[in-house]
């Protein structure tokens, strides 16, 4: 009985949590996957289910498959590289004892504390081509005569969206870096000094196997993060020039409420879920297998 009453007490606890996932995340996963194979009309109604014409229209579309595909996939993979290589530095940096550290790391998070529509509009106007600060710093300087419109040129836009990307990304990746820089103990660090290791061979042989479970976590963060991040370049550049800057979040959103394109959108919504989903599932199988394997 004592055991039964238990386990009906964390039942109750458990269900108002079940009953917000079940309404906020599960149902809407659901509804989604069977609106994405239903013929759907310009008001966002499903119809008749069992088409396959949603995905069609994307596999068909020269946009879709040459320009938002590639362009979501350099865009996680050089946002999510450059983020965990920057952090690397700054998190070895904010672990040393230096002056006034608390300070310094209360700066480096002042970027994460921020909104991300906050933080592309600044970084809007500082880009802007005639008002904003950086080209007015190269006219100056006598680096270019012609200032570029970094966000109106396909060449530049796109370079400039990572740039942004990697900026707002380096707050969390470098804490969380931080905290497992600070979990090593310092008497690892004591022994490879006696035995001779110079600085490169304690941070390859000490450093980073003790920290590629923190590295793990921040990696598959990141890339979903980044992966769906709507805001940053939707306020830049809407996907522009030429669909030059879309990834396919911001290309969902233009195809199905400016375009009411709903089914595609639904369609895009769910290759999007299939796609992090199964990132997630081989990236933890993956390395959970490295380590067993390992000796």
């Amino acid at each position: 009985m004592k055991r039964s009453r238990v386990n009906l007490i964390a039942a109750l606890c458990l269900a108002p949590s079940a009953v917000l996932f079940i309404g906020v995340i599960f149902y809407p996963i659901l509804q989604t996957l069977w609106a994405s194979f239903c013929e759907v009309d310009r008001k966002g109604r499903p119809g008749a289910f069992g088409t396959l014409d949603n995905f069609r229209a994307l596999a068909t579309s020269k946009v879709f498959v040459g320009d938002i595909i590639p362009q979501s996939l350099i865009w996680t993979g050089v946002v999510v590289g450059g983020t965990l290589l920057i952090s690397m530095f700054v998190a070895l940096a904010l672990n040393e004892r230096l002056p006034a550290r608390r300070l310094l790391r209360g700066i480096v998070l002042l970027p994460w504390a921020t909104s991300l529509v906050i933080t592309a509009a600044i970084y809007k106007w500082l880009l802007h081509p005639t008002q904003g600060p950086i080209n007015g710093l190269l006219q100056s300087w006598g680096l270019m005569d012609v200032p570029p419109a970094w966000l109106a040129r396909p060449d530049l836009a796109f370079a400039s969206i990572i740039a942004v990307g990697i900026w707002v990304s380096i707050p969390f990746t470098s804490t969380v870096l931080l905290a497992g820089l600070q979990a090593i103990p310092d008497e690892l660090y004591e022994a490879a000094l006696i035995d001779g290791a110079s600085a490169w061979q304690r941070f390859r042989l000490v450093t980073l196997p003790l920290l590629r479970p923190v590295m793990l976590v921040a990696v598959l963060i990141n890339v979903i993060h980044v992966f769906n991040s709507f805001p940053l370049i939707w306020t830049l550049t809407e996907g522009g020039p030429a669909n030059q800057t879309h990834i396919l979040v911001t290309y969902l959103y233009r195809t199905a409420i400016w375009q009411r394109e709903y089914g595609q959108g639904y369609a895009m919504a769910v290759i999007t879920f299939v796609f992090l989903l199964a990132f997630a599932v081989a990236y933890t199988r993956f390395f959970a297998r490295e380590e067993v394997e390992a000796p």
